[in-house]
Formats: C-alpha cells, structure tokens, sequence
C-alpha cells in the first residue's frame, strides 16, 4: 500500500518526504514512503493516517504479510547528514593546555582511613 501524499512529511535533514510509523516498542521510525523490495521494515495502515512498521531483520521474524508492503528506514537514504561522522583532530590531555590531569592527585580506597565512626 502507498501512503497518501497528506500522510507525508517533510524531512528535517534533507527535505525529502518521509513516513512516520509506530513501531511494536511505540518509537517512531521515518521509513522512505516508496515501496523498496529491499527494505527491512515492513509496514502497514492500521487506521486513517496511523502507520505501524516492524523489523524482518530481528531473530524469528515472519515475512511480510500480504497487507504490508516492505519499506526502507529513512535514515539509511538520508542525504542531509552525513552517514560517518568526521574524525577530530586528535588531542592527547597532555598536549591540551587546558586539561588538568587528575591520576596523581587521587588516592584510592587504601588511601582512606579507616576507623570506626563515633
């Protein structure tokens, strides 16, 4: 089945439209709104503008059913953020000026004393 335009909505990251589904644990999931014979979400109109989705990936998933259609996450196809996030430049705390480095100054429990409390 092939959600109504109305039901569509426009992602934040790229602009593309997108439908929001329910899954079985109650989170929301952005899938594409396009059927995908790849996808790994199976997804079904449960009421007017109520969308449910489940996995075919998780451990002993049945197959789609006839009344699901198989959908991709939005979040694997989205263009507006990037899929790796960029490495930082690599700062060591004994490089950084900033940054006060606390081993010395600790004591541990064997540190501590040990007595009775009055």
């Amino acid at each position: 089945m092939i959600p109504a335009p109305s039901e569509l909505r426009a992602c934040r990251d790229c602009g593309e439209p997108v439908l929001w589904t329910t899954t079985a644990a109650g989170k929301k999931l952005a899938v594409d709104p396009a059927p995908a014979e790849d996808g790994n979400q199976a997804c079904y109109r449960a009421e007017p503008r109520s969308w449910v989705s489940r996995s075919l990936d998780a451990a002993g998933a049945r197959p789609p059913a006839n009344w699901e259609t198989r959908h991709r996450p939005h979040v694997a196809t989205c263009t507006g953020r990037p899929a790796v996030q960029e490495q930082l430049p690599g700062v060591t705390p004994k490089d950084a000026p900033n940054v006060v480095r606390l081993d010395p100054r600790r004591r541990g429990r064997s540190g501590r004393r040990r007595g009775r409390r009055r």
